[in-house]
């Protein structure tokens, strides 16, 4: 009496095993690339973040246009405020401003902004004032806003002192309506202010220090966002070639003895 052939032993699929597969190598090619670039930025002496600009932001530009601070996402930004008749120093910030601004008007990645503190300043105004300083180009703002929403936004955001209204007895000239903030505000990529500086100190060692220390803050902030960008081009191609290698295994997987592919000799007729 023959023996009856063994039922054939249902076998996995390939795929059930190897997909799990490529999803856990995946993630562990993309964690680690992820700690590694974590550890690289512990590495680094990077600069504080403080404040965000988390809210978006309507302005009328000197060109009569109105704009939102939205539009500046994905650029770096120097800020600062500013108002056409002030007898402060105005002129002497936006002037400083305009020396690095030498440096930088050819650069997409970086825009400046000046804030008119004064409702009273007009487009007109505005543009007069920079026109004045023989300050083009599109990559720097002069605008302004409704007073309590922008000074509120300037304050809790950017980081700059409060504005106090100047009580007539105390001005120094009917023009002398407001004391604020003469610093500016270094603005990263993603809307994080990082650092204030003082770059119109009229200290001349002070004003060196401040001025210099600025330009290398903005060199290291323009450096940072590239370093972070190509950290991510890195982790995206780890985690393709890993995905493609797993890939090739599979579509190297030997088909299971006893079941011949179709194209196989043994199954043509």
């Amino acid at each position: 009496m023959s023996t009856p052939p063994p039922a054939e032993t249902r076998r996995i699929h390939p795929l059930t095993i190897w997909i799990p597969i490529i999803a856990i190598v995946g993630g562990i090619v993309v964690a680690y690339s992820y700690l590694v670039k974590l550890s690289m930025e512990k590495r680094q002496d990077r600069l504080p973040v403080l404040s965000r600009l988390e809210k978006d932001l309507t302005l009328v530009e000197r060109s009569g246009k109105t704009v939102e601070l939205s539009q500046l996402k994905g650029k770096v930004i120097v800020a600062c405020w500013v108002y056409t008749h002030c007898p402060r120093g105005c002129a002497g910030v936006v002037s400083a401003m305009l020396d690095v601004h030498k440096d930088y008007e050819n650069n997409p990645d970086v825009h400046f902004l000046s804030v008119s503190v004064d409702p009273d300043d007009g487009a007109e105004q505005l543009k007069t004032f920079a026109d004045g300083l023989k300050i083009g180009g599109d990559n720097w703002w002069f605008v302004n806003g409704p007073k309590d929403v922008l000074r509120s936004y300037m304050t809790r955001y950017f980081g700059f002192m409060a504005v106090q209204d100047i009580p007539e007895k105390d001005r120094l000239s009917p023009a002398d309506k407001y004391m604020h903030d003469m610093k500016v505000a270094l603005v990263d990529k993603q809307g994080r202010v990082r650092g204030h500086y003082d770059i119109s100190n009229p200290d001349p060692q002070q004003n060196e220090f401040i001025n210099a220390k600025f330009r290398e803050d903005m060199k290291r902030v323009l450096a940072e966002t590239q370093s972070s960008n190509n950290m991510a081009m890195g982790i995206i191609l780890l985690s393709v070639m890993g995905i493609s290698v797993l890939s090739l295994l599979i579509m190297a997987w030997k088909r299971p003895p006893g079941r011949p592919a179709p194209s196989d000799p043994a199954t043509a007729p």
